[in-house]
């Protein structure tokens, strides 16, 4: 089993688990998406970020 630290979206706590502990909400992961020059779906991405 892989540990990777989780963040709540709502307290901004850390934490190991699938649920905060604070407030019972939903974990994320907070890295962003691996980056890699021959990504085939980048240029819609950045589309989609320009737009906003």
């Amino acid at each position: 089993m892989k540990l990777q630290i989780l963040k709540c979206e709502k307290c901004n706590e850390y934490t190991l688990k699938e649920k905060c502990s604070k407030c019972d909400s939903k974990t994320i992961n907070p890295k962003p998406a691996k980056y890699s020059e021959t990504d085939r779906m980048s240029k819609y991405r950045n589309i989609a970020r320009k737009a906003q």
